[in-house]
């Protein structure tokens, strides 16, 4: 595993579906996200939905199991996405 990718153990695991179909998450595995990806997620209307899509879209796990996140897993996964986009500094900011 490199720098660019980590491996997040969700702090209680999260179950999507029912029955024989369900799917369970224990943890993810997040690497940089790609230009497409961080432009979907900026579609969300608040942060927290942005950060719900991106972590869906780079995990390649459904949105409705992002949402079922803790807010200790949510802010794990979402500090280290943060490290690739520098939200706020000056060098993006005169970028367009």
């Amino acid at each position: 595993m490199s720098e660019d990718e980590t491996t997040i153990t969700l702090s209680k695991p999260v179950a999507i579906g029912k029955g024989d179909a369900a799917v369970t998450y224990e943890e993810i595995t997040l690497r940089e996200p790609t230009a497409g990806e961080m432009e979907k997620a900026s579609r969300a209307d608040t942060s927290i939905g942005s950060a719900i899509t991106l972590i869906s879209l780079v995990a390649a796990i459904p949105r409705s199991a992002v949402e079922k996140f803790s807010k200790r897993d949510l802010v794990a996964a979402n500090k280290f996405l943060e490290g690739f986009t520098e939200t706020g500094s000056s060098e993006e900011a005169g970028q367009s």
